[in-house]
């Protein structure tokens, strides 16, 4: 057992005794400055049982309680000894079983001399790495990130996000970590996924054009060259502001009602034929197209009563000003263009449609529904949450990440106060994610991608009582 004046010579011992009694190493300075340095440590401990703040070695009861500061501080001088062994603090363990106490570090591992090191043997140093060792098993049983930690730098990088930058203890990080603030989203996400049946449909215009056609209840845009010239001509010979339209029955179920003199309007739907010879004569040997065709009626929202949406052209996006605070906080950088919403990993930016490309009535929350999505991806690059993008559609990493991103994007809708429930739009996304999913691995996916967008959203924001 070492001494005070051991304790306040040696700089690796001041790092070991600061983690295993949870407190930085200028806090013990300050309470043992009166003590003679033959004290030993332990009876210097052992004083301060009396005192109103006393300070023991820490067990597994009390090291949630330990310093995020130390730990942060100690993960800091051996992250630079692994980059200067080029060995994560694992193997330098192992290297150092079988070496005497007194031999250098430059001898043990025949590297180039180092001022900082030159002159730290395996005495010094061992202590301080099984203590850390220890630390980092410790923070793995927590479940607070996807792999272990391999080494001190990954540990580093984690404490590091922006998240722990504002926490002393690490009882804070496992409070933060919990699912007091998204279970309830959680199970209205599960919820709708047992509901779901519908596909989702993108959320803003592919464009500004004012002759474009759209579906007032389902979003979606009548493209098809025959439907789109049918409307134009339609909206054009009766003076239609409106680019919105539905059947009857759609308009019925938004709670409108049909003018007397609404004009009907034809919009055409083409559909896959399952079979090729459907719509062929048996003694036909092929069918001339493998699409079938049908028509639908439906009416612009000029011609009907009780209709409160507006045309897509003149929604506006309300700002909310706790998200784009964050935004400046984080320094995030957003660049808005009619290209659609994505997260750039390589330049490390987020490029969004024009607030003016979203639709309906909704416009506010789909808006950031959108950002807050791509806000998550931001939060996967490697400086911060460090999480697997996967290359390409068809590849399960990409779909997990896609999965991770919209789940975090309802929990922050709801932290935000943008939503009291998922929107059915983002269970429909988060649905057609999980189709390319073994059904056995279905909740669990679903469980793994919440744990890590629960992280993310942590990072982007966690509510405060004035907020």
């Amino acid at each position: 057992m070492s001494n005070l004046a051991e304790f306040r010579e040696n700089f690796f011992i001041q790092h070991q005794y600061a983690l295993a009694t949870g407190r930085t190493v200028d806090n013990l300075f300050d309470r043992s400055k009166a003590l003679h340095g033959n004290t030993l440590f332990m009876s210097f401990l052992q004083q301060t049982e009396s005192s109103s703040s006393p300070i023991s070695w820490l067990d597994e009861d009390q090291c949630l309680n330990a310093s995020i500061y130390g730990l942060k501080q100690t993960a800091k001088e051996i992250t630079d000894l692994e980059q200067w062994l080029d060995f994560s603090y694992p193997d330098i363990l192992f290297h150092l079983a079988h070496k005497q106490s007194t031999t250098p570090l430059e001898k043990i591992f025949d590297c180039e001399p180092s001022k900082d090191w030159g002159n730290v043997t395996k005495g010094d140093i061992k202590p301080l790495l099984e203590e850390f060792h220890w630390w980092c098993s410790f923070i793995n049983e927590l479940d607070l990130h996807e792999h272990d930690f391999e080494a001190a730098q990954d540990l580093l990088a984690f404490l590091e996000q922006p998240l722990f930058k504002q926490l002393k203890r690490l009882v804070d990080v496992v409070e933060l970590a919990n699912w007091e603030l998204d279970a309830s989203v959680f199970e209205n996400i599960i919820t709708g996924l047992n509901n779901n049946n519908k596909n989702f449909v993108q959320e803003w215009l592919s464009s500004e054009n004012a002759f474009s056609h759209y579906n007032a209840k389902s979003h979606r845009e009548y493209k098809s060259l025959h439907s789109w010239l049918f409307l134009s001509l339609i909206a054009q010979a009766y003076g239609y502001k409106s680019n919105l339209w539905a059947t009857k029955q759609q308009w019925k179920k938004l709670g409108c009602e049909l003018k007397e003199d609404a004009k009907p309007a034809p919009v055409f739907h083409y559909f896959k034929v399952e079979h090729e010879y459907e719509f062929a004569h048996e003694e036909e040997q092929k069918a001339e197209s493998n699409f079938g065709r049908k028509i639908s009626i439906v009416y612009n929202a000029d011609q009907v009563i009780g209709f409160e949406g507006e045309c897509f052209a003149e929604t506006k996006v309300s700002e909310l000003p706790i998200l784009e605070r964050r935004i400046d906080e984080l320094n995030i950088h957003i660049e808005h263009s009619n290209d659609g919403a994505a997260y750039n990993r390589i330049d490390d930016y987020i490029s969004m449609p024009h607030k003016e490309l979203f639709k309906a009535k909704d416009s506010t929350k789909a808006y950031y529904a959108t950002l807050l999505h791509e806000m998550v991806h931001w939060t996967g690059h490697e400086s911060r949450c460090k999480r697997t993008f996967g290359k390409s559609y068809d590849d399960p990493a990409y779909a997990f990440e896609e999965l991770v991103a919209e789940i975090g994007s309802s929990f922050l809708c709801a932290r935000f106060g943008l939503t009291k429930e998922v929107r059915a739009n983002s269970i429909k996304y988060i649905a057609s994610w999980l189709d390319g999913f073994d059904d056995k691995q279905w909740i669990k996916t679903l469980e793994k991608s919440a744990t890590l967008a629960n992280r993310a959203s942590n990072v982007i924001y966690v509510p405060k009582r004035d907020d």
